[in-house]
């Protein structure tokens, strides 16, 4: 069985606020990181699992996995920019994807919530609904027909998840958020064997997973956290925009609709997006 890894740094592990993505601590955020995938890939294995690719995506592609310390098993994808996955590598087949690291949306009391661009992105909805990144990451594999079969974070993407794929997501909890900013976390112990224990129970159940689908037409829309940034945005062809913070785009391909909130993401971090 081949498995497609998407990696996060917010929802690793012991990882609670910015200050463990910077400087000093950033090191150790990456070590615990890796841990968790090594743990998701030894529970894969014992339920049979033998192919591992990870596709290393926090901020776009920064290289956060730490080489020398990852299972000899699993091959990495790396560079930029990677939301998600590297969408070049998923046409060549996989069984199911574990999303590992996760962090919920804005809005909520969860461990450093946001979605894609902190700051710039407010929000993003899918047919009306909002939705975080592993929703958009599991509607990415499912284009593919690949299933997502677990997810690992603290307790708010784990239970958003869980509630989104109707509970055919197996979630691993590795801390219990309290602010933005602060989390009661797991012994790593305890965490990578939740971890561990999740993964092979996904695997063990992947005959009956489906993969996930949007009805088409589907319409992503994109709010942004100023109005400004919206506006330049519009300048997109084919965006329906009404002179809010918020811009549309519907296609019945979800592929092309992911490529569109690409592009918008590209325009919101350069020079053109930025306001006065």
């Amino acid at each position: 069985m081949r498995i497609l890894i998407s990696t996060d740094l917010e929802g690793a592990s012991g990882v609670v606020s910015l200050r463990s993505t910077q400087a000093d601590a950033y090191l150790a955020a990456r070590r615990w990181l890796t841990g968790d995938v090594n743990a998701a890939v030894e529970g894969a294995m014992e339920a049979g699992s033998v192919s591992f690719v990870l596709h290393d995506g926090h901020r776009l592609g920064q290289e956060v996995i730490l080489l020398d310390e990852l299972h000899p098993a699993v091959e990495v994808v790396r560079g930029r920019p990677i939301v998600f996955f590297e969408e070049a590598d998923l046409a060549r087949g996989y069984d199911g994807a574990f999303l590992i690291g996760m962090h919920a949306r804005a809005g909520q009391s969860a461990v450093l919530g946001h979605c894609l661009v902190p700051g710039v992105v407010a929000e993003v909805r899918l047919n009306g609904q909002a939705v975080g990144e592993p929703e958009l990451a599991a509607t990415l594999a499912g284009s593919y027909g690949i299933p997502t079969l677990l997810v690992s974070g603290d307790d708010h993407v784990c239970l958003d998840v869980q509630r989104w794929s109707s509970g055919k997501i197996e979630a691993a909890v590795v801390k219990y958020a309290l602010s933005h900013d602060a989390a009661r976390c797991l012994p790593l112990i305890e965490a990578r064997e939740r971890i561990r224990s999740a993964a092979r129970q996904a695997v063990q159940r992947a005959g009956k997973a489906r993969a996930f689908a949007p009805p088409s037409p589907v319409t992503i829309e994109v709010e942004f956290a100023e109005r400004e940034v919206a506006r330049r945005v519009a300048w997109m062809p084919q965006l329906a925009y009404d002179g809010s913070r918020s811009v549309r785009y519907t296609d019945a391909d979800f592929r092309q609709a992911y490529r569109a909130l690409l592009a918008m993401l590209a325009i919101a971090t350069s020079r053109l997006g930025e306001t006065p």
